[in-house]
C-alpha cells in the first residue's frame, strides 16, 4: 500500500450555507473523511478551460443587439435590406461555432460524463 502521509494544507472558507451543503453532499457521497471527498470529487471531472469565450459572449451580445433592431425595422416596413442579410449572416456563424464549442467540450468530456451532463 502506498503511504498517504500528506504533508499539505488546503484552507476553505464557506458560509453557514455552504457549509450545510458541503456537509450534506459528505453525507450522501459516505466519504470518511473531508480530504477524501474532495479528492473523490477532483478526481470525477476534467477541468475543461474554455478560451475567448468571454470574447464570444460579447459578440453575441452585439448580434442579439442587432436581431433587435432588424426585427423592429421588420415590424416597420417589411424591408429587409442587405444589412440585414449581412447581420442574419454574421449570427448564424457565431450560432455554428458555438455548435462547434458545444462538441469539442464535449468530446473531451469522458463518454459517461457527456451523457449525464446532456450537453451543454
Amino acid at each position: 500500500m502506498p503511504n498517504l502521509t500528506r504533508h499539505k494544507a488546503i484552507t476553505l472558507r464557506m458560509t453557514p450555507e455552504e457549509f450545510d451543503f458541503f456537509t450534506n453532499k459528505m453525507k450522501i457521497a459516505k466519504q470518511k473523511t473531508q480530504t477524501d471527498f474532495f479528492l473523490a470529487v477532483l478526481r470525477k471531472k476534467p477541468i475543461v478551460v474554455i478560451e475567448d469565450l468571454h470574447t464570444m459572449l460579447q459578440e453575441l451580445k452585439r448580434h442579439g443587439n442587432n436581431l433587435n433592431q432588424i426585427a423592429r425595422k421588420l415590424n416597420e416596413s417589411n424591408e429587409f435590406g442587405e444589412g440585414a442579410k449581412k447581420v442574419m449572416n454574421e449570427c448564424w456563424k457565431s450560432y455554428r461555432a458555438i455548435l462547434q464549442l458545444e462538441k469539442t467540450v464535449l468530446d473531451a468530456l469522458p463518454h459517461h460524463l457527456a451523457i449525464m451532463e446532456g450537453g451543454i
